[in-house]
């Protein structure tokens, strides 16, 4: 009996290997090696399914096994390879007992490196085959991952000519990497739309997407692994990240498009999906990769809610923008669905999710281009609207400003009556006056009264402001002036009884005057300032000028103000220049006449008569000031002869 034992095993692979005839490999065609398989593990051997994940067929990990079959090798000159397509998670191929090849790898000292994104496609030279002979192959698996199926369970190997396997991988990477370009081309359009600020936001979270879907699918290339020197653990990283964040962008996409308010549950969530992201990120232990991946696929329920409950609103808002992407996410709803139902029962994903995503995206870039299309048409409605609207408004206000034209025409007519029109005819004396309103009025004056053949009272003012206001105020000063001299005839109390009568009816229109009583009989004049710039004064005959420095408060800030006197000795070829601030403050590029050029132009021009000097005066502010007045000009020269 001990014997009989002892040689049942070989009478039973004997056995076998006449029942199961090997198949027959050339390097001319293409062999699917889907029959006569064995698994050893442990020392046990026993027949197994290829295209079927270890856990499914009783073989829980961790497992350490060998996949083992035979064939037929007929000879010719072509290369010879098997493609394996991804194996879960190391492994080592054998043929006759010689090591061809291995993906993944476990250290001495245990260190674990799988890659199971990597697509297997080994070389099998034909110096380790045996010619018109059986050959034996030899798949060592390390199988540790217990949320993964195991083994070779994706695909049924290939045997073959080496070229035409890797046309499998070209094929399908080429696949990918059109997918990817896609994508690419989707989101630098959103790139253009971002930088002209056409529905800015929406544009920016789907360029997002766009991006994270092309990072999410990059790990799936073989290129990424032949051409970079980037880990397995790298990919791993960069394909649960994106996967993660995904549907973030596309959540904050969808609100972003229909202008939805977020609030805080929308946020939380949000926030939870970006720690899981960043948590992906950390060097952390495959299973709890894993577990967080469980607990994302769990929150996209909420997302997904969310998302449709968005799309549902905008629909019964009649936004067509919602139509298009009804479509897009019910394509990934129903790829994600095949997706996880294939993955969990057989664990051969086979990323039908992607083409929802890319179905999603297009039917996104549609919904902008159709918001954009909408919003064109209806600023073209609202642009032809206003322009009609600016076309009567212009005609209103046209009609309005010949009404302020003419009425500002007459207010000026009105004005200039305000100012003397005769010389006085007071003995001794020449006077010459100037006034250019900044606008058609201003709020400058000049006037005075004679008191008598010897005497004469003179007033120059100017109020703060410009136009209508100004001009309204200065008549009252001039109607207080004319006022005041009736029963006065002292310069200071003319402005304190001006000021008094002025300060709470001008409220903020300030005023700064001086008032000067000339008296050719006594041959003196008075002079009393109220913040007004001071006079010069010229005597030709001696050739010497002087400046009065006098001083006094504003009119029109309080009323218990007082003013001074300063008497000053007039000659014969005296010339005194009055004038307002309009004189030395016009302006050019920031700069000011100033009253150094008023000097010079007065020094130039000390033997011309006065209204030739006037005239000069005016051609040089008008010169500086680029023919555009910024203050009304006042001014008059009185000659003593």
């Amino acid at each position: 009996m001990r014997s009989l034992s002892f040689i049942f095993p070989f009478l039973l692979t004997a056995v076998f290997s006449l029942s199961s005839e090997p198949l027959k490999v050339s390097s001319q065609n293409l062999t699917t090696l889907s029959e006569g398989w064995t698994f050893t593990s442990q020392g046990e051997t026993k027949p197994i399914q290829v295209g079927k994940g270890l856990s499914l067929q009783g073989m829980n990990p961790p497992v350490h096994g060998s996949y083992k079959t035979h064939f037929f090798y007929e000879p010719d000159n072509k290369p010879l390879g098997i493609y394996l397509d991804r194996v879960q998670e190391v492994d080592k191929l054998f043929v006759n007992g010689v090591l061809l090849g291995e993906t993944g790898s476990i250290s001495a000292d245990g260190l674990y490196s799988p890659n199971w994104y990597y697509k297997r496609l080994y070389f099998i030279p034909s110096s380790v085959l045996k010619v018109n002979e059986v050959n034996e192959l030899e798949i060592e698996i390390h199988f540790r991952n217990k949320t993964f199926q195991g083994g070779l369970f994706r695909k049924i190997p290939v045997m073959g000519n080496y070229e035409q396997l890797q046309e499998f991988i070209i094929r399908e990477d080429g696949r990918d990497f059109c997918f990817i370009m896609l994508f690419f081309g989707i989101g630098a359009y959103q790139i253009f739309s971002i930088v002209l600020k056409r529905q800015a936001k929406a544009n920016f979270y789907l360029f997002l997407s766009t991006l994270i879907f092309v990072m999410w699918r990059l790990p799936l290339l073989n290129i990424s692994y032949t051409y970079t020197n980037f880990s397995f653990f790298f990919w791993l990283k960069v394909f649960f990240t994106s996967q993660t964040l995904l549907p973030v962008t596309i959540f904050l996409f969808s609100y972003s498009l229909f202008q939805t308010k977020f609030h805080l549950k929308e946020r939380l969530l949000v926030f939870f999906l970006l720690c899981i992201a960043f948590a992906q990120t950390w060097e952390i232990e495959i299973p709890t990769r894993i577990l967080l991946l469980r607990i994302w696929e769990f929150s996209l329920l909420l997302v997904v809610f969310f998302i449709v409950r968005g799309v549902i609103r905008a629909a019964k808002a009649k936004k067509a923008e919602a139509y298009f992407l009804t479509v897009g996410f019910i394509s990934i709803c129903i790829g994600a669905t095949i997706d996880i139902i294939i993955d969990v029962t057989s664990g051969k994903n086979i990323y039908l999710t992607q083409y929802g995503f890319l179905i999603l995206m297009i039917l996104s870039g549609v919904a902008i281009s159709y918001r954009h299309a909408k919003n064109e048409k209806e600023l073209s409605i609202l642009t032809k609207d206003l322009e009609i609207r600016v076309r009567e408004r212009t005609i209103e206000l046209r009609e309005k400003n010949q009404d302020l034209e003419q009425d500002l025409f007459f207010a000026s007519q009105l004005q200039s009556y305000l100012l003397p029109k005769e010389h006085p005819n007071t003995i001794g004396i020449r006077i010459h006056t100037t006034y250019l309103p900044m606008k058609q009025v201003g709020g400058d004056l000049y006037d005075w009264v004679e008191l008598d053949d010897h005497r004469l009272l003179l007033l120059i003012a100017d109020v703060a402001g410009h136009g209508v206001p100004a001009a309204f105020v200065s008549s009252m000063v001039k109607v207080q002036f004319r006022e005041s001299t009736k029963n006065i005839n002292s310069p200071k109390d003319v402005l304190e009884h001006m000021n008094q009568a002025l300060t709470s009816l001008v409220s903020r229109y300030f005023i700064t005057a001086c008032c000067a009583l000339i008296d050719t009989k006594e041959r003196n004049i008075v002079f009393s300032s109220a913040g007004h710039p001071n006079p010069y004064i010229y005597n030709r005959i001696r050739g010497k000028f002087e400046f009065m420095n006098v001083k006094g408060p504003i009119i029109g800030w309080k009323d218990s103000f007082t003013y001074g006197e300063w008497t000053h000795k007039i000659q014969p070829g005296d010339r005194y220049f009055f004038f307002t601030d309009g004189v030395t403050e016009a302006r050019a590029e920031n700069k000011l006449f100033g009253e150094s050029k008023i000097l010079d132009l007065l020094e130039k021009g000390k033997n011309k008569d006065i209204k030739t000097l006037s005239q000069e005066i005016i051609v040089q502010i008008s010169k500086f000031s680029e023919e555009e007045l910024k203050n009304d000009v006042t001014f008059f020269f009185i000659d003593v002869t």
